[in-house]
């Protein structure tokens, strides 16, 4: 929520100032991006500003290490390149470079099993949902194909939830039990 912090307005448009719109296009997963939502060259610039708007919530809390999914890393890089103009503008090292932390899993499919999880396409699972503003609720998009019971009959290769399981479950020996049941 940055208009809650008034500073992460302020650093995104400093930070606008030390990024070209080339690179920003260059960067991958804008590439993408601009790709499936069919702009073309009719971008809209809000739709550019938004990296930049990232880099600023990172930067600003002095993040070292960050989270993040392997299509996002480009995002990193460029908050880093953002970060190392600045430090060479102000001649010191006034904020930290990020790292990429990402999961061995690095990209976890929406919960139509199709694309990647994203909030804009749709396919997001979103446990922490108002259920009085989405009335599909959190889990819901998770369990639309049967089965809808452990002991129903199913197959484990096209059910979203071992994906899940795979990518967050610890307990590698239960998970497999789940499987084979």
């Amino acid at each position: 929520m940055q208009a809650a912090l008034p500073a992460l307005c302020e650093l995104t448009q400093l930070f606008l100032n030390l990024v070209t719109v080339a690179r920003l296009e260059r960067n991958p997963t804008i590439k993408e991006e601009i790709q499936a939502r069919g702009f073309g060259r009719d971008i809209p610039a809000g739709f550019l500003c938004y990296p930049v708007a990232q880099a600023a919530d990172i930067a600003a809390f002095r993040a070292t290490l960050v989270p993040v999914g392997a299509d996002q890393a480009p995002m990193i890089e460029q908050t880093n390149e953002i970060v190392r103009r600045l430090n060479r503008q102000v001649g010191h090292t006034l904020l930290p470079e990020a790292r990429a932390l990402i999961p061995e899993r690095g990209r976890l499919p929406g919960v139509d099993g199709r694309a990647k999880m994203s909030k804009s396409q749709g396919n997001a699972f979103a446990p922490f949902v108002d259920r009085g503003r989405d009335p599909r609720g959190g889990a819901s998009d998770v369990h639309r194909s049967r089965p809808l019971r452990v002991t129903d009959p199913g197959r484990v290769e096209s059910n979203v939830v071992f994906t899940y399981l795979d990518a967050v479950d610890p307990d590698r020996n239960a998970v497999a039990a789940l499987k084979a049941h």
